[in-house]
């Protein structure tokens, strides 16, 4: 098998986007574990950061919250257990469907939730200020054109 192997990149532009995307994403989520970890939050793991992703859990039904994190029912349901026992939400019947479960956030819940937000709003305007708000209004345009595309396809994969 001759011939070399070339890695992304080497063409002298930049890597893939996929690749792109991935260190800020990194840098997001331990962002908002140190910010959470430093208001008290010391129980929130990173599998839990799902269940807080923007919208935010509250007035959700457990598989609509495991379908926008790409998790089964089960998994779903074994982090909602974990931070309902942890006093961050509750599961209540739906009003008009007794069999349909809702996510409520408690006090702690929003309070977590709220030091999330904070957190964002942080690296946002970190990032803006390192690329200029111009680049970084192009660049949350494009990303949100992305996740339409990709929420119009029900998470196909792309």
């Amino acid at each position: 098998m001759g011939g070399s192997r070339k890695n992304w990149g080497d063409d002298g532009g930049l890597p893939p986007v996929a690749v792109l995307v991935r260190r800020p994403a990194v840098v997001v989520r331990r962002r908002i574990l140190d910010a959470l970890r430093d208001a008290g939050f010391d129980d929130v793991l990173p599998a839990h950061l799902g269940v807080f992703q923007y919208p935010g859990p509250d007035g959700e039904r457990p598989g609509a919250l495991a379908t926008r994190t790409q998790s089964s029912k089960q998994a779903m349901n074994h982090l909602l257990h974990q931070l309902e026992s942890q006093g961050y939400l509750l599961r209540e019947s739906h009003p008009h469907d007794r069999r349909t479960r809702l996510v409520r956030l408690t006090d702690r819940g929003w309070a977590a939730a709220e030091v999330i937000k904070r957190a964002v709003e942080e690296i946002e305007s970190d990032w803006s200020g390192v690329l200029g708000e111009p680049a970084y209004a192009e660049l949350r345009k494009s990303l949100a054109q992305l996740e339409q595309l990709l929420e119009g396809r029900n998470n196909a994969r792309l």
